[in-house]
Order: structure tokens, then C-alpha cells, then sequence
């Protein structure tokens, strides 16, 4: 008899739990309520840029994610190692690169001497990985519970690098600038970070999904679907109830956790603001109260991410630091963006043209400290997401995996 299971919910995680399913032997069925596979993971294309849903990368540290995704098939080219730190100022902005000294010796040693922090913080962070690199993924979350701030001033990093450094990297990455993530998530991502690159595919960050997809064999997909959970073996459609081995919700309900949200503001410019393929950081952020925590050039990485002779510049602001300043409307946010960035680059914001203004409202989980402390648990249902990991590739993929997983375990128990 053939085994079939319903998928609900066609984002990565759910993408990854019919690939699993398959390898178990089961049919499934897979239901969308949108028109396009891929969730948060959208791309889209306009007047010859290609534009993510989001400022999205890929970082080929994750363990599973490595082993899922195919970087190469993808085309995948990576940032530089290190980020530049800004100092804007309209007339005279200072520029600071930090770059990785354990993959790029001879620039991490010359960005030492820049003055952009003391010795000592730097030596902290060198400390730090190889700390972390001889840490198991899985031991880093059998830590204690403090935030991220804490956790950095515990280990000696002034407040200063701190604001300047750490704030606009991993605010940006956490979609919070208080740092009061758990530092157990910043230890996992930092590791991450320093073990692998971060690249971005050719065309988009829609190709990640759309690479699981196209993997299955035995999934059908149902676009569009306005369907209902009724328990771990039924659905609802309409006045039908379909009955299945298993159902696995992968999308967030309307009282999920995902409230950390983000804006994503598209440029196009005659040229790269940036020299090097890096990301670079606002070192200002917190000390001056502005928005931008960090600025890419998508285009210095995948060149076919914008039409030739124009780049594609990208910026991030936490919705947070928006609403600080009562900032909560597309045309508000725009004006204040391209105000603070005429102090980063005077002399050539003024041709830039905006391509889109993105408000992304659910972007990423607010976790607490006992979320953390379950990750190691068994799921106790049939859902899976970064709502119920983490927010971050991995944690959809591992979320997915734990779900399946317990299944199995439940059935050879039975």
C-alpha cells in the first residue's frame, strides 16, 4: 500500500520535509495557498535587475544546508571575507575595511593598522573563532542563556566595537539592533560565518527552493489551495475531508512568533558605491540613531543581478530602528534612506533611481531563551519552519528534518 503524506505549506522547510518524505517511500501532496513555491525566498525581475524579496545570502557553513543544496549548480560566487565599516559624513565620509586575517592574511594583517578599533578587540575576535571552531554546532546550544550584548561585553569587546561592528552585522542579520538575541544563535551564526562564505546565487535567492523542487519525484504540487488542518492525518477542503498517513504544517499561523520585520530598499546606479565585494556596515548606527545598518552590491557579486553599465545596490533597515523614528510608510522611509545616504556617498546618490521600497512584516522568529533551550527536544507536532528553530537556512532545513524524524520514530515505536 502506498504511503502518502500532505505537506502544508510550500516554503524551504516544507520543500525539505516532501524531499524526506520521498526518501521514505511516501507520495506527497503539497499545498500552497500562494501562486510560487519558495515562501520568504522570492525573486523577482525588473527592467533587466534581478531583485530578492529581501536581502538574502546563502552561507555554505551550515552543515545540513551543504549537504541539501547544490552552491555550484546554483552559481553561486561568494562576498569577500570581512565587511567595510562607514563613518558617513556628507562631506567627508571615512571607510574602514575589516577583512578575515585567517583567509586573507595580508589584508586582515594591513586592515589591523587601519585604527578602525584597538588591537585588542581584534585579537578578541580571532580568539572567539577558533574558540567556536573547535565547538560542536550542537554543544553551542547547551550553553547558558544571556543575550548577545551581554555575551560580547563578557568576553571583553569594548562598547564601542560593539556599536560600531557587531550591531550593524548582526542586527542586520538578526533584524533586531539591541542584541538581545540569544547569544547561543550569535555564537551558531558567527561559527557559521567564519567556517564557510557567503555567496549568492546567479539568478536569486528563489533558486534555493526552486533547487529542492525540482528534486521531487513523487510530490504533487497544489498551488492556490485553500485547504485546513483538521489533526496530524486530516485536511479539510471545502465540505471534503482528505485523509492522509501524515500531514506536516510548514507555515507560520497567524499567532506564530514571526514578528521581526525589515525593510529592503532597491537602487539602481551607474556604478558600485563599494570597492571589493564586501558588505559594508553603518558604524554609526546607534550613536547617531540612523536606519541603515548595512549596504550591498549585489551586482559586484552576480554581475547579471543588474543590466550592463548600471549596478544594483541594496540596503537594509530594521523595522525596529524605523518605528523609533515614527517612520512606518514606504515614502517615509525612501526620503529618510536617501537622506542618510547622501551622507555615505554625496557625490553620486543624487543618480541613483529607486526600483522598489520592500516591507517585509514577518521576516524572522522572535525566539526566547527556552526556545533556544528545546532545540535539542523532540518536536512535540507535526510543524516545522524557522518559527519553531530558528531563524536562518539551517534552522528551516533542521526544522524539517526534526519532524520527519520524530515521525519515523513514533512509527517504528508503534
Amino acid at each position: 500500500m502506498v504511503k502518502k503524506a500532505a505537506v502544508v505549506g510550500a516554503g524551504i522547510s516544507g520543500l525539505y520535509a516532501c524531499l524526506l518524505l520521498e526518501q521514505h517511500g511516501f507520495s506527497v501532496d503539497l499545498y500552497e495557498r500562494s501562486d510560487s513555491i519558495g515562501g520568504r525566498m522570492k525573486t523577482e525581475k525588473q527592467s533587466g535587475f534581478i531583485l530578492d524579496h529581501g536581502f538574502h545570502v546563502l552561507q555554505t557553513g551550515y552543515p545540513l544546508a551543504s549537504k541539501v543544496l547544490d552552491y555550484q549548480a546554483m552559481g553561486c560566487l561568494a562576498f569577500e571575507p570581512g565587511a567595510q565599516i562607514i563613518r558617513p559624513d556628507g562631506k567627508r565620509p571615512k571607510i574602514w575595511q575589516f577583512t578575515d586575517p585567517f583567509r586573507r592574511p595580508i589584508k586582515g594583517v594591513l586592515g589591523a593598522f587601519s585604527l578602525f578599533t584597538s588591537p585588542l578587540n581584534l585579537l578578541r575576535v580571532g580568539l572567539l573563532r577558533i574558540k567556536l571552531a573547535r565547538t560542536k554546532d550542537s554543544d553551542l546550544f547547551q550553553k547558558k542563556s544571556q543575550t548577545t550584548l551581554d555575551y560580547l561585553q563578557s568576553k571583553g569587546f569594548s562598547q564601542s566595537f560593539i556599536e560600531r561592528f557587531f550591531t550593524p552585522l548582526f542586527g542586520g542579520i538578526f533584524l533586531e539592533t539591541e542584541l538581545r538575541t540569544d547569544s547561543r544563535m550569535f555564537d551558531f551564526v558567527f561559527k557559521n560565518m567564519s567556517r564557510g562564505s557567503m555567496v549568492l546565487p546567479k539568478n536569486g535567492i528563489a533558486a534555493c527552493p526552486q533547487q529542492i523542487f525540482d528534486r521531487l519525484t513523487k510530490t504533487a504540487l497544489k498551488l492556490n489551495s485553500n485547504i485546513s488542518i483538521i489533526d496530524e492525518t486530516k485536511l479539510s477542503n471545502g465540505d471534503e475531508v482528505l485523509q492522509y498517513d501524515l500531514v506536516v504544517k510548514a507555515f507560520a499561523s497567524d499567532k506564530s512568533n514571526l514578528t521581526r520585520g525589515v525593510w529592503t530598499l532597491h537602487f539602481a546606479a551607474p556604478k558600485s558605491p563599494l570597492k571589493g565585494k564586501y558588505i559594508m556596515l553603518n558604524s554609526t548606527l546607534k550613536s547617531a540613531r540612523n536606519l541603515i545598518s548595512h549596504l550591498a552590491v549585489p551586482s559586484d557579486i552576480q554581475p547579471n543581478y543588474a543590466p550592463s553599465n548600471q549596478s544594483l545596490v541594496t540596503v537594509t533597515v530594521v523595522e525596529e530602528d524605523a518605528k523609533k523614528q515614527g517612520l512606518s510608510t514606504i515614502e517615509a522611509v525612501k526620503s529618510s534612506v536617501i537622506k542618510e545616504l547622501l551622507q555615505w556617498f554625496p557625490d553620486q546618490v543624487q543618480d541613483w533611481r529607486v526600483l522598489d521600497v520592500q516591507y517585509i512584516e514577518a521576516a524572522l522568529p522572535e525566539l526566547s531563551f527556552a526556545d533556544f533551550d528545546d532545540f535539542s527536544k523532540a518536536s512535540d507536532d507535526y510543524s516545522c519552519g524557522d518559527s519553531t528553530y530558528h531563524g536562518s537556512v539551517e534552522g528551516a532545513l533542521l526544522s524539517a528534518q526534526r519532524v520527519i524524524d520524530n515521525f519515523l520514530k513514533k512509527g517504528a515505536q508503534g
